[in-house]
């Protein structure tokens, strides 16, 4: 039986779900993208089918169908550990016998059997790993194994986008301390080397005082690309354990701390993975500085996208909306996705504008906004399950106040790939997962390599995109915000419309523009059909500006009649106090811009001196 043959009886009998000709589209561009790998593609092929359109069911009929004798030895490599299971023992099933296995930290298996499993099943980690081994040192035995069978493994199949930027940071000074330690303990070049590290980080920490990101100049790349690192690491490795007073502990171990459990690295293995990630960033060429609430930091970057040595398939929902593939060029090619295959017109997303929904400012705030949110929402969603996803440290404020409701809780970070909350039939988004620009400009920089200083202050278009880095923040957002609400059951669809049950979604965003709009955009065109509204909440809404002092004074003059103005009278009907309308009549005692605008309204303004008397205004 044909894989389409084979998925048709699966979809519709098995699972009991409707058929629809663009699902059958849908999946037929997998099995092609499939074949094309196999053929000697030198693209990764990115398959973008919608969440509800059975992608991961077809990667599994799709393996099952495979001729036991000219099977083409899979790798599949998906998110989670219980992921890994769940397609392996799908695969077994479906093919009758055991044709996969999922092979992770809770399921080892021997690395030198991989070869003779047809299909191997790993997590992104694993992958992850055995790409940067190669990186590092140009080969990997666990990359081998991965790769290993009977003529190899002919298809590499990604289950959700994959992080392909290796970033490294560093703490100056940290690097500084570690090292000054250092140029004290060990001997001989190790000592020299010790000591120029010390400078270098030094020299970077003054540098990044100015508080202006900037590359790494030729002269101070070319002393960290001089440092010899093994011997500094084989020093450092000799030293007696009690070298330092801090490494009476040579254990790792966990200890509570304010009832908050912290693994403590034991100093050795701290200094010497920092002559690690220093090698790192003399290996990879080139690096840049940051400083950042008052912390310095060294960081690099590169790609793995081409380090492994195979392309293949990406299944991944929000690629269209991701600048990260753009980032890639050639390297990748994006599959558009087959219309008509979801339709979300049972969807109700309700929008409330102008609020403060990044992290911080939740930590301190929450406890004060949330009560108004969720006493507003909770009595429109009396007779439903919501699912409310904010950040890590604001969950348990919202638990606090919601203790007598059905609700299901979610934190940014715990959400892409997960199936749990699939009854849910609301969500609320009590915050945005805002990125830093650190790593964004990891990602460009890994992809299209390092820029000049002037990339950091000022040009920063990059093909469609005006501001590449800023874009990267916000697809972040769009990507995190899109795959949040399919985590829902909107993400089952119920007729061979692909429409779903009704579904009910509240978001706070900041105020209409760049962000909000390109957010609303993409929730549109991954969502086609939603039903967009309006929704008002004054919780976390950000005060209204006051026009500044100036600027009102000019107003009230452009509308007060001729006449004597005493000042007393126009500070009340400026709603400013008396302190800060001093220091703008300061100004106008003297020839300034200020006096000249107002003598343009015809207004003088007239000092007074003496116990009693008012300064005034003239209007003519």
């Amino acid at each position: 039986m044909t894989f389409i043959n084979r998925m048709i009886e699966h979809w519709t009998y098995k699972l009991g779900l409707s058929l629809s000709e663009p699902l059958v589209e849908g999946w037929l561009q997998l099995e092609q993208a499939t074949e094309r790998i196999a053929d000697g593609a030198e693209q990764w092929q990115v398959v973008q089918l919608p969440t509800g359109s059975g992608k991961t069911e077809a990667l599994k009929v799709l393996c099952s169908v495979q001729h036991p004798i000219s099977h083409p030895h899979i790798l599949i490599v998906t998110k989670f550990n219980d992921e890994a299971d769940q397609i392996a023992l799908g695969i077994n099933e479906l093919a009758g016998w055991a044709m996969a296995r999922s092979v992770h930290s809770e399921a080892p298996w021997p690395f030198d059997q991989l070869g003779s499993i047809p299909v191997l099943v790993i997590t992104h980690s694993a992958y992850r790993l055995a790409l940067k081994e190669v990186a590092d040192s140009g080969n990997s035995p666990r990359l081998d194994h991965y790769y290993a069978g009977m003529i190899g493994r002919q298809w590499v199949i990604i289950d959700e986008a994959f992080d392909w930027v290796d970033a490294h940071d560093i703490e100056l000074g940290d690097m500084r301390s570690m090292c000054g330690d250092l140029a004290g303990l060990v001997q001989g070049s190790a000592r020299a080397d010790a000591e120029r590290l010390h400078s270098l980080a030094t020299a970077l920490t003054e540098d990044t005082r100015a508080k202006a990101d900037k590359m790494l100049g030729g002269e101070q790349f070319d002393l960290l690309a001089r440092i010899e690192f093994g011997s500094l690491q084989e020093a450092i490795a000799s030293l007696p354990e009690n070298a330092f007073a801090a490494w009476d502990d040579t254990q790792e171990r966990t200890d509570q701390v304010f009832g908050v459990a912290q693994t403590r690295t034991p100093f050795k293995t701290r200094y010497l993975n920092l002559m690690s990630e220093l090698e790192t960033i003399a290996r990879i060429g080139f690096a840049w500085t940051t400083n950042r609430r008052g912390k310095a930091l060294l960081h690099t970057s590169r790609s793995l996208l081409e380090v492994g040595g195979k392309h293949g398939v990406i299944l991944d929902a929000t690629a269209d909306i991701d600048p990260t593939y753009s980032l890639m060029g050639t390297q990748v090619r994006v599959l558009p996705r087959p219309e008509g295959i979801r339709s979300y017109t049972n969807v109700r997303l309700h929008l409330s504008y102008g609020h403060r929904v990044g992290k911080e400012h939740l930590v301190q705030t929450a406890a004060k906004h949330w009560p108004v949110i969720w006493g507003q929402l909770s009595r429109t969603l009396t007779a439903k399950r919501p699912l409310v996803c904010t950040h890590r440290d604001v969950k348990t404020v919202v638990q606090q106040f919601s203790t007598n409701s059905p609700l299901e809780l979610a934190h940014w970070g715990n959400l892409d790939g997960k199936n749990e909350w699939g009854d849910c039939d609301a969500a609320v988004f009590f915050g945005l997962p805002y990125l830093d620009d650190i790593a964004p400009t990891h990602a460009y920089f890994a992809h299209q390599g390092p820029k000049s200083d002037d990339w950091f202050t000022s040009n920063r278009s990059f093909g469609e995109f005006a501001d590449i880095r800023r874009s990267l923040q916000d697809g972040f957002i769009a990507t995190s915000m899109v795959q949040a609400i399919n985590r829902t059951r909107c993400r089952k669809p119920i007729d061979r419309a692909g429409n779903c049950d009704p579904t009910d979604v509240y978001l706070l965003l900041p105020a209409k523009g760049e962000t909000s709009d390109l957010i609303t955009k993409a929730i549109r065109h991954q969502m086609p059909g939603i039903d967009v509204r309006e929704w008002e909440t004054g919780a976390t809404k950000r005060k209204a500006r006051k026009a500044p002092a100036e600027a009102r004074l000019l107003a009230y003059f452009e509308q007060a009649p001729e006449g004597i103005h005493l000042k007393s009278a126009v500070v009340s009907g400026l709603r400013t106090n008396t302190r800060s309308f001093e220091r703008m009549t300061a100004e106008l005692r003297k020839p300034s811009p200020m006096a000249e605008k107002l003598a343009a309204l015809r207004v003088r303004y007239h000092s007074t001196a003496g116990r009693g008397r008012e300064a005034y205004f003239t209007k003519q």
